[in-house]
């Protein structure tokens, strides 16, 4: 669609390459694709200088800026499925976002390192979780450090008190929460691969980027003297995928210009939001391969939206062109949450539409 006009697939391609072919500051956004899909659309912001950022982008850069300033020390779902005897669950409770998390990494039936079905500590730090997946096969019940979301840093921070002996000033502290961030102390000095486990699209926006930091400090001090690891989750959508070939094409990872004709990395300038709101994009090409509930931005630049197919095309959109849907539609590849694993979509049925590449590809070779 043209404006809301029904058109042709051709006349659609070459809307949408002249409008990115005039813009001297296009902004890619949503980016939510398939290995293929990031490629072709770093490719596209590469030939006509555009800006890139993830539906995700906010979440995502919390972890990637404590990565970046002071480095980590992360695991993969394979060591935690065979080798963690102890996992804490901060701010998350993993079931709600990846309904088979527990079933496939945690209360797994076999372990390389020869850890028992049942043999797990599973505590979490938060409030209003759903705690059933901790549940072991046996019926041992997890256990809670009970906290606010706000009150994350403050517990963990009281948490790391606890482990290095140092003093509290014990009469200003809930009893029940101290009483149980002893006990997790105490599971956390026992255990011998011990995982701690967050999304940082859970944590609070004004805090994400401190709660990371506090969980990064907290492992690279219990490496001191035992194996503790952490484990980040996110990359939704798409994410993982356009982090890792942002990082494989550029160099850097996400949140990528290119309009100075080669790749500059700005996590805070280069945010959707903020280009938006400082109007510093002259278009704005949209592309969701996956859940089409998340709106399109409110702009007033030409917006091309590339997506699966939606019921209602706004006329305020320039050009639309629906897609196929990777790994129903068509073959492709997506990276895994720990961003160590390329696992292979299959097609499940035929379409009559392009893929995003294709797409893209198209879009490219007109512009």
């Amino acid at each position: 669609m043209i404006f809301g006009e029904k058109t042709s697939l051709e006349k659609a391609l070459k809307q949408a390459s002249s409008i990115l072919a005039e813009s001297q500051q296009a902004h890619f956004a949503g980016s939510a694709t398939d290995v293929n899909g990031c490629r072709s659309l770093l490719a596209l912001a590469d030939k006509i200088g555009a800006s890139l950022d993830h539906v995700h982008g906010d979440a995502m850069s919390s972890n990637l800026r404590i990565l970046q300033t002071r480095g980590w020390i992360t695991t993969t779902l394979a060591e935690l499925k065979n080798r963690a005897d102890l996992i804490i669950f901060v701010g998350t409770d993993a079931s709600s976002r990846y309904p088979r998390f527990f079933e496939r990494f945690v209360w797994n039936q076999a372990s390389l390192a020869g850890l028992k079905r049942n043999a797990r500590q599973i505590f979490y730090i938060g409030e209003g979780l759903d705690m059933a997946g901790g549940k072991s096969p046996k019926g041992d019940k997890p256990s809670l450090v009970s906290c606010s979301r706000k009150n994350i840093n403050e517990t963990l921070s009281i948490l790391r008190s606890l482990l290095q002996k140092s003093k509290i000033e014990q009469a200003q502290l809930d009893k029940k929460l101290l009483k149980s961030l002893r006990e997790l102390a105490e599971q956390i000095t026992k255990a011998k691969y011990g995982v701690i486990v967050w999304d940082p699209a859970e944590f609070t926006p004004l805090d994400g980027e401190i709660s990371v930091q506090l969980i990064s400090d907290l492992l690279k001090e219990l490496n001191e003297k035992q194996r503790f690891a952490g484990l980040p989750l996110g990359g939704n959508n798409g994410g993982a995928s356009l982090t890792s070939v942002c990082s494989w094409q550029s160099g850097f990872p996400l949140r990528v210009s290119f309009r100075e004709r080669h790749p500059v990395h700005d996590i805070f300038e280069l945010a959707t939001g903020e280009i938006l709101a400082k109007n510093s994009a002259d278009s704005l090409l949209w592309l969701n391969n996956f859940d089409t509930s998340i709106p399109v931005p409110s702009t007033n630049v030409p917006k091309i939206v590339i997506s699966r197919p939606i019921r209602r095309v706004s006329e305020e959109i320039a050009v639309y062109i629906p897609v196929a849907t990777p790994g129903i539609d068509h073959k492709g590849n997506l990276m895994r949450t720990d961003n160590v694993v390329s696992l292979p979509l299959s097609k499940l049925r035929d379409s009559a539409l392009p893929s995003a590449a294709e797409v893209l590809d198209s879009i490219r070779q007109l512009a």
